[in-house]
């Protein structure tokens, strides 16, 4: 397995399909914050601002904290980035992230790759 970090803010790509032909690209949005029930309709609502094709969406609750689990189809990478941006400006939102996965077809199940974003760190794992 080959692993590349950088601290530095990863090119962002608008369209991978031109380098992995047959693949799609999806992504995980990954949103923690306090336990205030009204985050999770304002997420919905900043989604559905970016008119964003909801997959799947999971809620659970450790202790204090909400954490979603907010599948995404049907996007670029550079607008996963900008709704990651716009969901971590919410009020209680504790921390943000988003994976990228290249999928084959439609299929749910992840294919070999997979790099995810945050706010300082990219990365890409390929296995």
């Amino acid at each position: 397995m080959s692993q590349i970090s950088s601290a530095s803010r990863p090119a962002v790509c608008e369209d991978w399909s031109q380098f992995l032909p047959g693949f799609t690209l999806t992504h995980t949005v990954h949103l923690v914050s306090r336990r205030n029930p009204g985050i999770v309709s304002t997420a919905a609502a900043v989604l559905e601002g970016e008119t964003a094709t909801v997959d799947r969406w999971a809620i659970t609750r450790c202790g204090d904290v909400l954490e979603q689990k907010i599948v995404l189809g049907d996007m670029t990478e550079g607008q996963a980035v900008r709704l990651r941006e716009r969901l971590a400006a919410l009020d209680g939102v504790l921390r943000t992230r988003v994976e990228h996965h290249f999928v084959r077809g439609r299929a749910v199940a992840l294919e070999n790759v997979t790099f995810s974003t945050s706010d300082n760190l990219s990365r890409i794992v390929i296995k």
